[in-house]
């Protein structure tokens, strides 16, 4: 049996028109960009844009998919290989998911920027409600026993997102290793009780 390897010309030229739309949006809407733009920006041929997709959204969803691709590898690299995730004991520098945040900083300052629409926050949300709720089996003995298992998943993903938006709307004001201990730290944290502001 044969093995087919991607050609290298043709994942050049996909990235080159992906950078290129990249660029493009951070200056003005998708609405507002030709596709002749996004050619002479990437170097190459409308027929070759055409060749691979039949819309620019098609390019722009592409992109989208990838880095959800990337970010799910990063969401799961602390507990690929377990059974059981101990919050207590995990090491920090084993949550890897803030790395990737900033290692696309472009992307994601601009996808989810204030301007942009929500279509990506969107996707993005559902694929962390999908990990949480496929990739994570929560105890009831870990929790009260009253709390609805479908609203405490809830909780924790909209907090979780929240905390991510937040971080990359004020320019990623904090290291990513900073992050990382933080989402443990609050993770760890159970309140017992809270003082009323007078």
């Amino acid at each position: 049996m044969s093995i087919t390897y991607p050609d290298k010309r043709v994942e050049r030229t996909q990235q080159a028109l992906r950078e290129a739309l990249l660029k493009l949006m951070a200056n003005k809407p998708l609405s507002k960009i030709h596709i002749s733009e996004i050619t002479e920006a990437a170097g190459v041929s409308r027929g070759s844009f055409y060749t691979h997709y039949e819309k620019k959204d098609d390019l722009l969803d592409e992109l989208s998919e990838a880095m959800l691709d990337e970010m799910t590898s990063a969401f799961r690299k602390p507990y690929e290989a377990l059974g059981t995730v101990d919050l207590r004991s995990l090491p920090p520098e084993s949550i890897v998911l803030f790395n990737h945040f900033l290692e696309n900083k472009a992307f994601y300052q601009l996808m989810l920027g204030t301007t942009t629409n929500n279509f990506f926050k969107e996707k993005m949300t559902n694929q962390l409600h999908h990990l949480f709720r496929t990739d994570y089996a929560f105890y009831f003995r870990q929790i009260d026993a009253e709390i609805d298992l479908e609203l405490f998943c809830t909780y924790r993903i909209h907090g979780m997102i929240g905390l991510i938006v937040e971080w990359i709307q004020k320019g990623f004001d904090k290291p990513a290793s900073c992050m990382a201990e933080q989402l443990l730290h609050i993770f760890r944290f159970h309140t017992e009780s809270v003082m009323i502001r007078h």
